[in-house]
């Protein structure tokens, strides 16, 4: 039997294994009381909630109720309030208890602070003088570590032969701080370790040599192309009358806008037609034959 398992680093419950392996527990009954001890501290989830979130029906609930009662991991009282309305009070635990320990977890007893008058609050010590050192930013350190550290532990999900313990990463973390100050994706940095090791007698082994020795080189010039140059700077002042100054972007060397280009070439089409029209009247003027009278 092989088996492959990856220590968490976040969102896990401890379970103790006379719970898991328990004989006389069915898989749902160890199911529900599992998920009620990995409820966050102060939840008030009754247990057939969890069992509705959990999938499991209301014959085989009532059957994993029955179980852990019995085995003494689930004790319930039956409570009639101020209004007259009972309700159920429930309590879990990951060990077996007596009816005397429940009783004694549900009421911790209270300690009662000797009477006396409320004190004000004292101010904290100042320094004497102001420290040296520069406190202004905290310290990245342990920030970088923990990247470098999620960095090698996401290998292993990405490939399973790259799996390793959360010390090994930890001791690993160092030979990684390099490679993220390459300024380079988390994905990018993955892909690029995890490439070929796949084939690997030890890879493991073979992940640790290119860390040490096969940091890539990135180019002085690979900051990316240019900006585009703005559009302004292909505009040109138009030189005909304007009342302020007019951009406008040239199709070839020409200096006016293609307003002014237009109010030109319609201005010269008038006078064009003016003039020919005046040469008409005046040739037609000259071919008239003059008329004569007999005396």
């Amino acid at each position: 039997m092989h088996r492959h398992v990856i220590a968490p680093t976040r969102f896990y419950s401890q379970l103790p294994n006379d719970i898991i392996r328990h004989p006389r527990l069915s898989a749902n009954a160890v199911r529900l009381l599992a998920w009620q001890l990995s409820l966050p501290e102060g939840s008030d989830e009754p247990l057939w909630k969890t069992a509705e979130r959990a999938g499991i029906g209301k014959i085989a609930f009532q059957r994993a109720k029955s179980q852990l009662r019995a085995e003494c991991y689930l004790y319930e009282w039956r409570c009639q309030g101020e209004g007259g309305r009972w309700t159920t009070v429930q309590l879990v635990a990951n060990v077996p208890l007596s009816p005397e320990e429940a009783h004694a977890a549900r009421y911790p007893a209270a300690v009662t602070p000797a009477a006396g008058a409320p004190t004000g609050r004292e101010p904290a010590p100042q320094p004497r003088r102001t420290p040296e050192e520069n406190t202004s930013h905290p310290d990245v350190g342990h920030e970088a570590e923990a990247e470098a550290e999620a960095l090698l532990l996401s290998l292993g999900r990405a490939a399973p032969h790259l799996a390793m313990p959360v010390a090994k990463a930890r001791r690993w973390a160092p030979l990684v701080a390099p490679w993220l100050a390459l300024g380079l994706p988390a994905a990018e940095l993955r892909r690029t370790l995890v490439s070929g090791l796949e084939r690997a007698r030890s890879p493991l082994g073979a992940l640790r040599w290119r860390l040490e020795h096969a940091l890539p080189a990135v180019p002085d010039g690979a900051a990316g192309p240019p900006p585009p140059e703005p559009r302004v700077a292909a505009m040109r002042e138009c030189a005909g009358p304007h009342t302020q100054p007019l951009l406008f972007t040239p199709v070839g060397d020409e200096e006016q806008c293609p307003g002014c280009r237009t109010a030109r070439a319609e201005s010269a089409s008038d006078r064009g037609s003016g003039a020919g029209l005046a040469a008409f009247r005046a040739a037609r003027g000259a071919r008239k034959v003059p008329v004569t009278t007999s005396p």
